[in-house]
């Protein structure tokens, strides 16, 4: 996903307060600063799966030994993180452990007494 114009400005005024040293491999003080987020992905066994988490993540890369940092968007606010509720499954569909109980039944109204004959 390409940062749009606000998100980079977010970006360079979030690595300007926190980025104060240089490169921490070699001492160089020149980065490269990707316009893309990337996603992190849990490591499940080599193959690409969908399951664990996924984290995105900026990128700047270090232009004297490419040493790579990873920055949180969600940390510098670039980007917003809403969790939406789960929607809740209709009663036919929950296990019966968890089915709400119904209410019992009330029993048959007694048949009315034959009328006696006179």
């Amino acid at each position: 996903m390409q940062l749009n114009a606000e998100g980079r400005a977010r970006f360079q005024g979030h690595l300007q307060n926190v980025l104060r040293k240089p490169c921490s491999l070699c001492g160089n003080n020149n980065w490269q600063i990707e316009d893309s987020i990337f996603e992190l992905r849990e490591f499940d066994g080599g193959g690409l799966s969908t399951a664990g988490a996924v984290k995105p993540v900026l990128s700047m890369t270090c232009t004297g030994c490419g040493h790579t940092l990873f920055i949180s968007p969600l940390t510098t606010g670039i980007v917003q993180f809403q969790q939406e509720a789960a929607p809740e499954a209709p009663a036919a569909e929950l296990p019966a452990a968890e089915a709400p109980a119904a209410a019992p039944e009330a029993a048959p109204a007694p048949a009315p007494a034959p009328a006696k004959k006179k």
